[in-house]
């Protein structure tokens, strides 16, 4: 599995090196329906891209994302507030008399007001992105063909294919990556497969490996070339339930030795710089193609480096 990766952020810099247009009409539905409620988790680089652009159509993307940030904020203060009370009615607890109870709240307290203000802090930053940790369940710029023509879409990372349920994405956590084995195999993956394809630009990703003492680690493994990686994804457009969604999986492959050695049994695959447009054309009804393109994978050799244990 692939549970994470850094992928390139900059929408402006994605479209000028690979040739492809911000459909800005996705971008728009997309933060007009998390205002009304979608739950949708958008990296800030989607709204830092929006907000300092200026083009035809981005002012009522920006007027949503505006909208959504000051109801945030409204929401982030109001946390603040009843954490500080509560913070206070400990203290005053643990002036009378020491115990347990109140030494818990005034901790549970205090750490949740640091995290509603790192939110806010967050929220009201004017710094820009120019990467990204892509996690399951959050949005990324997937690049695919429309109309002969190169557009880049937001897509959730972690696939529900079209007419099931929301049910679905329990059901089927580990739907984020798929394992090209198994592309023919497993039916939304079989009814995707030279129908639905997409690439995701990243330059690193993550893995949890499990050591010796039975705890996981997390490892970034970083191409030595330190090229840009061109993952291959399936995608699908679900509307059952109250809010349309557009999702997309990794394909993986068996490991390189170096990632094997390392701890993990899964890479994603690397398609070449070339034969890109190849896999991105589905106007023909043979697989052969697609296979041969991902069998003839981009050859790269990965470093790796700890970041620290699963959770901190």
């Amino acid at each position: 599995m692939c549970y994470s990766a850094m992928i390139k952020a900059n929408l402006k810099s994605l479209s000028m090196q690979f040739g492809a247009r911000v459909q800005i009409a996705a971008f728009e539905d997309l933060f007009e329906q998390r205002l009304m409620g979608s739950g949708a988790r958008i990296p800030r680089f989607f709204e830092d891209h929006f907000i300092r652009a200026h083009g035809q159509g981005e002012e009522r993307v920006q007027d949503s994302i505006l909208k959504w940030r000051e109801i945030e904020a409204s929401h982030l203060k109001e946390e603040i507030r009843i954490q500080s009370e509560r913070l206070e009615v400990a203290e005053r607890k643990l002036i009378l008399k020491e115990t347990k109870t109140a030494l818990n709240e005034k901790r549970i307290a205090g750490k949740k007001i640091a995290h509603f203000k790192d939110k806010l802090s967050e929220l009201l930053s004017d710094q820009e992105e120019e990467s990204h940790r892509m996690f399951p369940f959050t949005y990324a710029p997937l690049i695919m063909m429309e109309n002969g023509e190169r557009v880049i879409r937001p897509f959730r990372y972690h696939l529900r294919p079209r007419n099931e349920p929301e049910s679905f994405d329990r059901s089927f956590d580990g739907a984020y990556n798929v394992r090209r084995d198994r592309l023919k195999e497993v039916f939304w993956w079989k009814s995707l497969y030279g129908k639905n394809h997409g690439v995701l630009v990243i330059s690193s990703f993550f893995e949890n490996v499990k050591l010796k003492t039975g705890e996981n680690e997390v490892l970034e493994f970083t191409p030595k070339s330190k090229k840009d990686l061109l993952v291959p994804c399936l995608f699908d457009h679900n509307e059952e339930s109250a809010f349309a969604l557009d999702s997309f999986a990794l394909i993986t492959d068996e490991p390189n030795p170096e990632v094997l050695q390392a701890g993990h049994d899964r890479t994603p695959i690397f398609i070449k710089a070339e034969l890109m447009n190849d896999w991105l054309m589905t106007n023909t009804p043979s697989l052969k193609k697609f296979d041969q393109g991902l069998q003839n994978k981009e050859p790269t050799y990965f470093e790796s480096a700890a970041i620290g244990k699963l959770g901190t």
